[in-house]
């Protein structure tokens, strides 16, 4: 029994220490199309696209690792997004998701990328991305999340028309809908970081409140519309130092969202290893 105890001690260690990641990603959402206005020289969308970078990356081990662009010029006749990184100073490669064989798992690799960026859906009107795109980064979930869990950061900007699904890509949830105004815009600081608005540019989608909606509780409105009827409304949104593990998503403080609470598999393992050891000593007690 002594053996075994000590086996078990061994085992619960090991399972504890690999239970949590060694770091934790952060994600900026917005319904702004930063990508094609900053690209079109709009001070105010360049000025919150470069705050999201700096926040995303802030995750990695090594923040000043480049950042993956998924962008395609075939609908705007541009790269935008990967024009807007280079303007910003922002070392990362470009990857045209269109052609889906240029997505692979390997992609999502937290030693060679900060962050990975999402370019704007085709029908903000100029952008870049259409539903085949998007659709061969979400096939991805898996890697996706493990790069996520590594502390790789992630940028979706406006899914417009396609707000539905165009999220997809994310490993925690949201989702987006509606025609925004203009303007209106209010920042808001979350994590400590003043989040700034954007005014002026015309806008695309809006998000759910934080809980609500299919939008992930973890969530902070970074920054909300404070104008007419639609005054209260979630623009931007960002989450800090989340983890996704068994379906279930978490930050580094242990809250849990999505539904009822999936044991992590670390809690399994625990379980299982609890099992044994109880029949074990049922068995040693019905020899004696």
């Amino acid at each position: 029994m002594r053996a075994f105890g000590k086996a078990l001690l061994t085992a619960l260690v090991v399972v504890g220490l690999t239970a949590t990641p060694a770091f934790a990603g952060n994600i900026a959402l917005t319904g702004h199309d930063d990508d094609f206005h900053c690209f079109f020289g709009s001070g105010g969308a360049c000025t919150q696209l470069q705050t999201f970078l700096t926040f995303v990356r802030a995750g990695s081990s090594n923040p000043s690792l480049p950042v993956l662009a998924f962008d395609d010029s075939a609908n705007s006749g541009d790269l935008e997004l990967s024009g807007v990184l280079t303007s910003l100073g922002i070392a990362h490669t470009t990857v045209n998701p269109d052609i889906p064989a240029n997505v692979t798992d390997a992609l999502f690799d937290p030693t060679k990328y900060s962050a990975f960026v999402v370019a704007s859906d085709e029908t903000c009107g100029g952008c870049d991305l259409d539903a085949t795109g998007e659709a061969a980064i979400a096939a991805h979930s898996a890697a996706i999340a493990s790069f996520f869990n590594a502390g790789g950061g992630i940028i979706g900007l406006a899914g417009a028309d396609n707000a539905g699904t165009y999220y997809n890509f994310l490993p925690a949830s949201a989702s987006g809908s509606g025609s925004p105004p203009s303007s209106g815009y209010v920042g808001q600081t979350c994590f400590g970081t003043a989040f700034p608005a954007v005014n002026g540019d015309p806008t695309h989608n809006f998000f759910a409140t934080p809980g609500t909606g299919g939008v992930s509780s973890l969530y902070c409105v970074a920054e909300v519309e404070t104008l007419g009827s639609d005054a209260g409304k979630v623009e931007s949104l960002v989450l800090q130092g989340g983890a996704i593990e068994t379906s279930v998503i978490t930050t580094t403080t242990g809250t849990t969202t999505g539904g009822a609470a999936v044991p992590e598999p670390a809690t399994v393992a625990l379980l299982g290893l609890g099992f044994a050891g109880l029949g074990y000593r049922r068995r040693r007690s019905a020899k004696k």
